[in-house]
């Protein structure tokens, strides 16, 4: 049996959706704070509970024959993560040491966690970021999450196993339309979304005087349905009794934001109104996965473009 916490949010439905639909049994915890339990579609089990109650996480397992754990649960928004600096560390960093502790008790024998490209910072040129390089959170949300990553580090010994997953910029939806993205997160492509629906009345992009090729900052999109494909490859590497991994998810193409917002308006037909306002002060210039790594170990690459996921985005976003 697989645990998944966070299973109702947005990358977790996913992955739950993905593992049920392979022939997985899968048990959900999550507190549904963000997350949604109309997203669990296979009759999954689900258990509402927090990361940071050890003892609701030591009944689970303890009622559970958990094989693997794959901890997707946390606070994400990198913007609010300074303002509330000590429930971000409450969550991702105490809840995550938590989740660990209780998974070893238990005996599980692989564990996945959900890390992000955050924990890089602001890289020194325009190289796409390899996984040995330097890591330096520029905010509280990457902080916490690298202090995930190491804390798991430190939990697993012996013969249990771990994967690192760091996401880039996840976007897209379910193709059959049953799971998106929440319109209300702070993402560029709900954003933007808005704007083509009218919600909203323009768009506004925060510095245009980057480095770059029209001056806004360099991101790398990925499917969601990629990153599922990602967790159910590592289930399989791990079951062969292979090693630990700390791996990037992207799609190893950079965009311009400008470009992902031409592109919203050719897909959706919409013109876009934009206005520039200044630089975020600390915001990433250039963010652009090296993904051989993922290649190489995991036998893993993206099958959707850029165009693809504002398809199945927007498609659901309506």
């Amino acid at each position: 049996m697989i645990l998944v916490t966070g299973g109702c949010g947005y990358i977790g439905s996913h992955i739950v959706k993905t593992l049920s639909e392979n022939g997985e049994e899968v048990v959900v915890y999550d507190n549904l704070t963000h997350g949604n339990a109309d997203s669990l579609m296979h009759k999954d089990s689900l258990i509402i509970g927090d990361i940071t109650n050890s003892q609701s996480l030591e009944h689970v397992f303890s009622a559970h024959e958990i094989e693997c754990v794959i901890h997707c649960a946390a606070l994400v928004n990198a913007s609010e993560s300074n303002e509330k600096a000590n429930e971000y560390h409450r969550v991702n960093e105490v809840g995550s040491t938590i989740v660990y502790r209780a998974a070893k008790m238990a005996g599980v024998k692989y564990l996945l966690y959900a890390s992000s490209a955050a924990v890089y910072g602001t890289p020194a040129g325009h190289s796409p970021l390899l996984e040995r390089g330097p890591t330096n959170p520029i905010n509280v949300y990457g902080e916490t999450k690298l202090a995930g990553e190491k804390s798991l580090k430190q939990a697993c010994s012996g013969d249990m196993r771990f994967g690192i997953f760091r996401f880039f910029n996840v976007a897209g939806a379910s193709p059959d339309g049953h799971l998106r993205q929440d319109p209300a997160s702070n993402a560029i492509l709900q954003r933007l979304f808005g704007v083509a629906k009218g919600y909203e009345r323009e768009i506004i992009i925060s510095g245009h005087d980057y480095s770059t090729k029209d001056g806004t900052v360099v991101r790398d999109f990925v499917h969601v349905e990629d990153i599922t494909r990602a967790f159910t490859l590592a289930l399989q590497y791990f079951r062969q009794g292979r090693s630990s991994f700390t791996l990037n998810l992207g799609s190893g193409i950079p965009h311009t934001i400008l470009e992902v917002l031409h592109t919203v308006e050719l897909v959706t037909h919409k013109s876009i109104p934009t206005r520039y306002a200044p630089r975020i002060p600390g915001d990433i210039e250039y963010s652009l996965a090296d993904i051989r790594n993922a290649k190489k170990t995991l036998n893993w690459q993206p099958d959707h473009n850029l165009i693809q996921m504002i398809q199945d985005g927007y498609r659901v976003y309506q």
